[in-house]
Parts: structure tokens; C-alpha cells; sequence
């Protein structure tokens, strides 16, 4: 196997640094944020950058993603042209969110995320359902004295009623065969269990050290950056890394382990394998190769074939099989033992059609979701960019948050209509008490949304209609005739029936210095203070930089603080 790797390992670190470089300098980004919005300045979302878009093919939907090592961590729902639609920055709290879709619970549609502290490789956490209000109505966890669960799938099965979970377990083992002979090592253990979604009650668990040896898995300890050394319960040896699970209407389950690079079917009686694609001891003859894969999902079944489908990285970030990652559909006959390729999904021009960097390559994460009229869906994990592509691989949308540095678990495509407790939120602005007034109105997460009324007035009891816009993104802006003092909006639904109103505002009209420098929509935005002498004047909490001996206490107190924050991070 060392031989299956050396050249295009070595080939492909040196073209992923190249094709890192052209990225880099065609956007000359790292993280964009989108422009501000006036009427929620509290918000720096991701900017989702549209390179390819074909309206006549692609599919209807939002655009479900949790993007992380961004200014604003959590879950987003973006539109097909790239529009925010919700933020859910820090609804769950200060952990990370991840895996971020539609599910059914309780009868309806709901919205699932996985949330909890990251770890290297993996997370502790728990599973989080959220209804239509954006309002976090159930947690679920694992159990059976193991960890908490891990962010590698909280996937609800049987109407919701059911959720499949993994879990990262460090184990004390003998790793004397790998070299670790003075003591007892650790070894990171894959598990799954399938949970009661109301209880959280176990009602099977699998666990990989039963059932599949050590001695199968490519990644060795202390090979990757995610390996673990094996030497402590917290570098654990992991060499399994279950990173989906899925389950058959016959009840039978489907799990990928990353670094045995193997899919495995599983009985749901008594946990044995039934068969396995891929790895060294792979069951079938197949047409295609895969490493490193994530996202395994049942399509179909009957008594002779499967097909699945599963996100093919192809890389590691230090060994690979491939040039570019892409989204596969397998057929799988038992009946033969043939494995074929159906349909691969890549993204071979990510920045747009002129794009000539072949592909992307994506070390870790991914997914591939197959959506209701055939298309595909994908999300590229350490890439920061999502596709869509027609079934026979089309490519039809691409888009992309970041170009460095971001990551996001898995992405999806769904259908959702949300009514948040929220109301609109509101900005206007005039550039003097005779000027036009510019409305700046916007509501996170209101999906139904398609036109907005406005209002104004001299007082707060006194308003009168001033007239209506369609809904243009996510904050819309429009300019109304005349000063008001006094502003409100109404969301307006396509039939045209209103939604709900904002507060009542005064608008903002800066003073008569500022205002020279502004225009009819709004002011710049300052970067400085005026002068020193100005901020010494007005700020007396800050020291006065002549006072040499309190600037040298500043001085030193800014170093501490820079070292603390080291620490902590």
C-alpha cells in the first residue's frame, strides 16, 4: 500500500500548494464578510460568493451550511444567489455547530445541528433539534457510559422518532505491535448507537475494536495530524475514525471509517459485517478507487443491489489516491460481488467556468447529498465551497465563504419555511430634516417574506403608509419621499397579508459637520479618530501618551494580555 501512495502523495502535496497559491491570488481573500447591514450591525456574516449559477437547472432550496474558524461561527442559511437568509450565530451557545439540515420530528419539519466542544479530530457534544421558530425544542444525547457524543453524524432515522450518533472512545490498549512497548497505550475506539430522540435511550450500539482489528487501518500512530500518538487517553491511537452512519429500510446499518478507508455494512442483530467496500480486505471487485471518504448514505436496496452514495476525498492531507475529491454513487451487487461506479460528482472549474485549477481537493470533511429531482449537492469540507451539479455531473452552481483558513463540516440543499419570535429589524437615516429618508429593513430568518411596507411620520402615534419595495436580499434598501421622523416597517407576504411590524424608530440625521461628508443613503464609516488631541480631550479614561510612565504600564499590561490570549487559544 505504501507503493499505491508515494508518487501521487508527493505529486499531490505539490499541487495542492500551487493550486492554493492561484486560488489565492484570484480572490486575493481569505474570509470575505459581507457587506454591513444597517439595520443588524451586530451581524459579520460569511459573504457566499457565487462563481457559477445556472437559474434554468439548479434547484430550489436553501442553502444549509455551519461554517467555523470564521468571525461568526454557527449555522447559516444562505439563498441559490447567495443572500443570507439566517444567521444562528451563537444560538447554541459558544460550541461548535455542525452538520446543520432539515429533519422530520414529531410529524413535522425541524431543524437538526450537531453542537459541542471540538477536539482534535473530533467533538464532545450533542444532538440539537430546533423548530420552525428557530427555537431549540429537544437535545439528544448517547449513552451507555460512554462519551458524549461526537460530530461525526447525528442523523435522525424513522420519522425522527429514532437518531444515529457516533462516538469517539479512548480505550487503554496494547499497542506493543506499533511500537509502543514501555507502557500501555490508547487506542480511540469507533462506536455508534442508534437513540430514542425523546429519551435518549440506547437502542443499539456497534463498537469497532469488536469486530474489526487494528492491524486494517492506513493511518498508523503519530502519521497524521489527526493520528493520535497512542501515548495518553487524550492522543488516543485512532485508528478507525467512523465519521457517518446510515441505516437501510431493512434495518441494517452503513458506516465509513476514514483511515481503514473502508465502508462497511452492518447486521442490526448482532453487529457483524456483512460485507465491506474498499480497505484491505475489501468483499468486491470494484471499477474506482476512494480514500479517505466521508458522508456514506443508503439510496436504495433490493434483494441483489445496493446503491450508495459517499464524498470521496481522496487525500489526507499526506497520502492519497487521487488528484481531486468528488462525490460518488456505487452500485453494489451481492449477487456478483462486483462494485460499479454510477455517477462522479466533481467540481472541476470552483472558482466558475473560466476557471482552470481542475478541481478541488479536499483533505478532510464533505459530503454529497442527492436531492428530490436528481441533482447532486455537495459540500467540500476544508474547502470552504459548495456545488451543485446536474445528475450526469453537470456542474450548475458553485460558490465559496473563504479561500484559507475556513472549514465547514457538510453542506446541504433543502426546502424550509421558518417563522422566527423575532421581529424586523429596522434602520433609517436622513442626511438632513429635509432630505429623503432611507429604510433599511431586514429580518433573520423570515423565509416568507416578499415585500416590505413602509411608514413614517412627525410622532410615533401619527404614521402614514409611504409605500413598498420587494424584498431584495437580505436587508433591502429603499428610499421614501420626504423626512419622517419617525419609522416603521411591515413585512409583507406574496399574497399580501402582513407578517409583522419593526419598532417604531427615529431616523438618524448626523449634525451638520458630519453631514458634509455624507450622501443621501448614508455616512462613511470612520476608521480613526479625529486627531490626539481631540480623543485626550474627550476620553479621559485613556492615558495621555506624554505621561511616559503610565504609557509604560499600558505598554506592559498589552503584553500580558497578548501572552494570556495565546494561552487560551
Amino acid at each position: 500500500m505504501a507503493s499505491r501512495y508515494a508518487l501521487v502523495s508527493l505529486l499531490l502535496v505539490l499541487s495542492i500548494n500551487l493550486q492554493n497559491f492561484v486560488n489565492a491570488q484570484a480572490t486575493n481573500e481569505s474570509v470575505p464578510i459581507a457587506a454591513p447591514f444597517l439595520s443588524r450591525p451586530d451581524i459579520d456574516s460569511i459573504a457566499l460568493n457565487v462563481t457559477r449559477h445556472n437559474d434554468s437547472l439548479i434547484s430550489p432550496g436553501y442553502i444549509f451550511m455551519a461554517p467555523y474558524q470564521v468571525d461568526q461561527a454557527g449555522p447559516y442559511l444562505f439563498d441559490n444567489s447567495g443572500n443570507l437568509v439566517w444567521t444562528g450565530f451563537s444560538i447554541s451557545g459558544p460550541a461548535s455547530s455542525h452538520d446543520f439540515r432539515v429533519c422530520e420530528w414529531n410529524g413535522s419539519d425541524h431543524l437538526c445541528m450537531y453542537q459541542g466542544n471540538q477536539e482534535l479530530g473530533y467533538a464532545r457534544g450533542h444532538g440539537i433539534i430546533m423548530d420552525n421558530q428557530f427555537q431549540i425544542v429537544k437535545s439528544v444525547q448517547t449513552g451507555g457510559g460512554l462519551p458524549p457524543a461526537d460530530q461525526h453524524d447525528f442523523n435522525t432515522i424513522n420519522n425522527g422518532n429514532q437518531a444515529l450518533m457516533t462516538i469517539f472512545h479512548p480505550l487503554q490498549y496494547d499497542l506493543t505491535a506499533y511500537n509502543i512497548s514501555n507502557g500501555q497505550g490508547y487506542i480511540m475506539e469507533g462506536v455508534f448507537q442508534e437513540v430514542e430522540t425523546m429519551t435518549s435511550e440506547v437502542l443499539f450500539e456497534w463498537r469497532s475494536l469488536s469486530h474489526v482489528d487494528p492491524s486494517e487501518s492506513y493511518v498508523l500512530p503519530n502519521t497524521t495530524d489527526v493520528s493520535g500518538d497512542g501515548l495518553t487517553k487524550d492522543t488516543a491511537w485512532d485508528y478507525f475514525h467512523i465519521n457517518a452512519v446510515d441505516k437501510s429500510i431493512d434495518g441494517d446499518y452503513l458506516i465509513s471509517s476514514r483511515h481503514t478507508e473502508t465502508i462497511y455494512k452492518i447486521n442490526s442483530t448482532d453487529g457483524s459485517i456483512i460485507w465491506q467496500l474498499g480497505g484491505k480486505n475489501s468483499d468486491f471487485k470494484q471499477d474506482f478507487n476512494f480514500s479517505y471518504q466521508h458522508d456514506v448514505r443508503f439510496l436504495s436496496e433490493n434483494s441483489t443491489t445496493t446503491i450508495i452514495s459517499f464524498f470521496d476525498n481522496a487525500y489526507n492531507g499526506f497520502n492519497g489516491s487521487a488528484y481531486f475529491s468528488e462525490g460518488k454513487v456505487v452500485a453494489i451487487n451481492n449477487a456478483t460481488m462486483n462494485a460499479t461506479l454510477l455517477q462522479a460528482f466533481p467540481n472541476p472549474a470552483p472558482f466558475g467556468p473560466n476557471d482552470t485549477s481542475g478541481g478541488l481537493l479536499s483533505a478532510s470533511q464533505g459530503n454529497v447529498q442527492m436531492l428530490p429531482n436528481g441533482n447532486a449537492f455537495l459540500g467540500w469540507g476544508s474547502n470552504a465551497f459548495i456545488s451543485e451539479s446536474t445528475a450526469d455531473g453537470t456542474p450548475i452552481l458553485s460558490a465559496y465563504f473563504a479561500t484559507t483558513g475556513a472549514l465547514h463540516y457538510r453542506a446541504y440543499k433543502f426546502n424550509f419555511t421558518s417563522y422566527p419570535t423575532d421581529i424586523p429589524a429596522l434602520y433609517t437615516y436622513a442626511q438632513n430634516d429635509s432630505a429623503p429618508t432611507a429604510f433599511y429593513s431586514s429580518w433573520n430568518g423570515a423565509t416568507e417574506v416578499a415585500s416590505w411596507a413602509y411608514y413614517g411620520g412627525s410622532s410615533a402615534t401619527d404614521m402614514t403608509k409611504l409605500g413598498t419595495s420587494p424584498k431584495n436580499g437580505f436587508e433591502t434598501v429603499a428610499t421614501q419621499p420626504g423626512y419622517q421622523s419617525f419609522t416603521m416597517v411591515e413585512a409583507v407576504a406574496s399574497n399580501g397579508t402582513g407578517l409583522a411590524n419593526s419598532s417604531v424608530i427615529t431616523t438618524f440625521v448626523p449634525g451638520a459637520q458630519l453631514s458634509a461628508k455624507c450622501n443621501s443613503m448614508q455616512c462613511p464609516m470612520t476608521g480613526s479618530f479625529s486627531s490626539v488631541t481631540q480623543l485626550q480631550n474627550t476620553t479621559s479614561t485613556i492615558p495621555s501618551v506624554a505621561d511616559k510612565a503610565t504609557a509604560a504600564r499600558w505598554s506592559v499590561l498589552g503584553v500580558l494580555a497578548i501572552m494570556a490570549g495565546l494561552w487560551i487559544r
